[in-house]
């Protein structure tokens, strides 16, 4: 296991992302005790492992979309405002105080919604893979990373 310092050495963005994606899940594993710029770290990944399984529907329908508000906020901390927007879109299609952490609660507002919050997630969908090449998240993770080297140790 490479420390941060020599992870940064690297030339190539994914294998940075890789390489620090590797030592944190490695820390979450053998502990919880995770830095916040870790948990950002975290946050992100599963976020856009969920998108890539089946968007904003898959990802509030399972346990990732608990976290829905901690990942608008990462997102944030990343300087990627258009896509912590989005996310927070996502959210709000729930209507006021229909969206919950609780998945079980999620799911059941979720059979509750109508067909127009179903296609403003698919249309959110759409948008959110479009900017994701505006504002360019493997580079943002990178300078971040950069910017917070001994939160990744």
């Amino acid at each position: 296991m490479k420390n941060t310092n020599e992870i940064l050495q690297l030339t190539d963005e994914i294998e940075i992302i890789e390489a620090i994606g590797t030592n944190v899940w490695n820390k979450k594993q053998e502990s919880d005790n995770l830095t916040p710029a870790e948990t950002t770290f975290v946050l992100i990944d599963i976020f856009e492992g969920a998108m890539n399984e089946g968007g904003f529907h898959y990802f509030f329908n399972g346990e990732t979309g608990s976290f829905a508000r901690e990942i608008v906020n990462a997102y944030k901390d990343i300087a990627a405002p258009k896509t912590a927007n989005i996310i927070a879109k996502a959210i709000g299609l729930f209507g006021v105080n229909n969206y919950s952490e609780d998945t079980v609660k999620r799911q059941n507002a979720i059979n509750k919604l109508d067909e127009k919050a179903i296609s403003g997630w698919e249309d959110l969908d759409e948008l959110f893979f479009n900017d994701e090449q505006e504002e360019d998240i493997v580079a943002l993770i990178v300078a971040y990373i950069r910017n917070n080297p001994t939160a990744f140790n």
